[in-house]
């Protein structure tokens, strides 16, 4: 099982898996030469990418499970839940929220962030097309790149 890079929690209620993938030429500190990324094929990528987001959702509920083992984390959550006012500071609370939010996958939102060296070419495109394909239906599944309009609520500095 492998999880996404990030997941997030926004205040609109939305739980946030975020993968990144980086397929732009590096400079190695050593030599100084380029080394260049070997990038799958959309429908092999798509396929990956997709079962990391499963896994994922699987993962928050095995860890949400696990923190519910013990009476006094148990008891924690209860109070959190009962007061009804977020504790990001918490990390028995992340857990808990990213479980519940997992549970509706209209709260679900399924990112995959590239970096291609390379203007559009359209291998976003066919990525975002076979990902389609492989989740469920009602997922909500975005295609970012960093050089290109993408309509999220983040992006990237620097």
């Amino acid at each position: 099982m492998k999880g996404v890079d990030f997941i997030a929690l926004s205040p609109d209620e939305k739980l946030w898996l975020i993968e990144v993938k980086n397929f732009r030429p590096r400079i190695s500190d050593r030599d100084g030469q380029e080394y260049r990324a070997n990038r799958k094929t959309p429908a092999l990528l798509a396929k990956d990418i997709s079962t990391k987001f499963h896994d994922s959702k699987r993962l928050i509920r095995i860890v949400d499970a696990y923190l519910r083992g013990n009476w006094w984390r148990r008891f924690r959550l209860w109070w959190y839940t009962w007061r009804r006012k977020p504790a990001p500071n918490s990390n028995y609370w992340f857990w808990a929220e990213a479980r519940r939010r997992c549970d509706d996958t209209h709260n679900v939102i399924f990112v995959l962030w590239m970096e291609t060296p390379e203007r559009k070419t359209g291998y976003d495109d066919e990525v975002a097309a076979h990902i389609l394909q492989l989740m469920g239906t009602g997922d909500q599944v975005i295609v970012a790149e960093g050089d290109r309009e993408n309509g999220l609520p983040f992006g990237l500095v620097g």
